[in-house]
């Protein structure tokens, strides 16, 4: 089978959908079938590279930008921008046009933290439910993603298929060479996180539970394994709680060194509310570190308590999570967590995951024999959708809470 997948986001970017996009196309290949990523073009990415087919920003191309690739199957992993291109194609040749939703937008919970992108949220939902309603196959990473879309409006069936994991690789950590390299204690404990940086995904909140359970438990360690704009911020709260000391923040890590750091830590630490899924929690759990996580769309997924972690109520407090790690740490349970948190994520191998989404891809196919909807149905939704995020562009907003809500981050003054 041919698959042509269009992304906003793709490398040298990094992030969930990121990371998704090139694991399915990297897997699918494996499985003997051809698969080409449409993409923007980035400063610094080659000028050719296999299986990357990367569109000068902001052009609109027509139906010959494939060139002789014909596939068999479109996927895209946003409603708009490129993934409007990626709707026209599919309708203009009566191609089977399957929609992942990586990002939910417009939620209830993120009012506050979204609202300087509360027009632009609201028309992406608007055209994220009608993009699927007009697709031969919608996917959702998790159940309370798809209950969550179902409720906003899709029609359909949704398939519940979240991006795998290569759990081989990351139980086979060595957190003991990790720790000699980056000076921390064989016999400390070791609350850690790995991933991004950024409001988002509550860095802020997340280093102020770490860094008092510290301020109680002199001989812990905390590792934050990321970069972003919250970085300035977690390391001073840190410094203010009198624990900066203890506190080891390495920025981005090399691919090689990532199951290491997981192997390194005694407990994975996530605050996010807002993931669709989490591909680092199943990444700590492969290495058998258990969780503590909110209970949120992504983790209560993913593992129930006690099958790899703790989850608590969205809305405790940083002492909450504090007095959780606390407990842990000093847990007579926590090797049973580790057993459970290594069986649990066996469930999301990416070889398993990549062989139920060609079953989707079969589904789509016959029902694109059916027939499929004009190649301009959503156009006025998709011109409504760019028009926003024109604004918000021109507004100066976070290039990095742009990109978390699988917008490219160009500057006005590119376009």
């Amino acid at each position: 089978m041919k698959i042509a997948m269009f992304t906003n986001l793709f490398a040298p970017l990094v992030g969930g959908t990121e990371r998704s996009v090139a694991t399915f196309a990297e897997d699918l290949r494996g499985l003997g079938h051809d698969v080409l990523v449409v993409t923007w073009q980035q400063e610094g990415t080659p000028a050719s590279e296999r299986g990357i087919l990367r569109l000068p920003f902001p052009s609109q191309p027509e139906d010959g930008i494939l060139g002789d690739f014909a596939p068999d199957a479109i996927h895209a992993h946003q409603p708009f921008l490129i993934g409007a291109l990626a709707f026209r194609l599919a309708a203009s040749r009566g191609l089977p046009f399957v929609h992942t939703h990586h990002t939910l937008h417009a939620r209830p919970e993120d009012r506050v933290a979204l609202s300087a992108l509360a027009p632009l949220e609201e028309t992406a939902k608007d055209l994220a439910i009608a993009c699927s309603n007009h697709s031969h196959a919608v996917i959702a990473p998790t159940g309370s993603i798809a209950s969550i879309l179902k409720s906003q409006g899709i029609r359909g069936d949704i398939s519940i298929l979240p991006t795998g994991i290569d759990t081989k690789a990351f139980s086979r950590g060595d957190g003991s060479s990790f720790r000699r390299r980056h000076d921390l204690p064989s016999n400390a404990f070791v609350v850690g996180h790995l991933g991004r940086l950024v409001p988002a995904k509550r860095a802020v909140y997340l280093a102020e539970a770490v860094s008092t359970f510290l301020s109680g438990s002199p001989q812990a360690r905390a590792l934050f394994c990321g970069e972003g704009e919250s970085a300035g911020d977690v390391r001073t709260r840190f410094a203010e709680a009198g624990v900066e000391d203890r506190l080891a923040l390495l920025g981005e890590l090399p691919d090689a060194e990532v199951p290491d750091a997981y192997a390194a830590m005694d407990l994975f630490a996530f605050a996010s509310l807002t993931d669709t899924q989490g591909l680092v929690l199943l990444e700590a759990m492969a290495a058998g570190t258990p969780v503590l996580a909110l209970r949120a769309t992504g983790p209560q997924d993913l593992f129930p308590d006690d099958h790899g972690g703790r989850l608590l109520d969205p809305d405790a407090p940083p002492a909450a999570f504090a007095a959780a790690i606390a407990e842990l740490a000093t847990s007579s349970v926590r090797a049973s967590l580790s057993a459970a948190a290594r069986r649990r994520a066996a469930a999301f191998d990416r070889g398993r995951c990549a062989r139920e989404l060609l079953s989707i891809y079969e589904k789509a196919l016959a029902r694109a024999r059916h027939g499929g909807p004009p190649a301009d149905v959503l156009a006025p939704l998709q011109a409504k959708v760019e028009r926003e995020w024109d604004r918000v562009l021109r507004s100066g907003a976070s290039p990095a809470l742009l990109h978390s809500r699988g917008f490219p981050s160009v500057k006005a003054a590119e376009r």
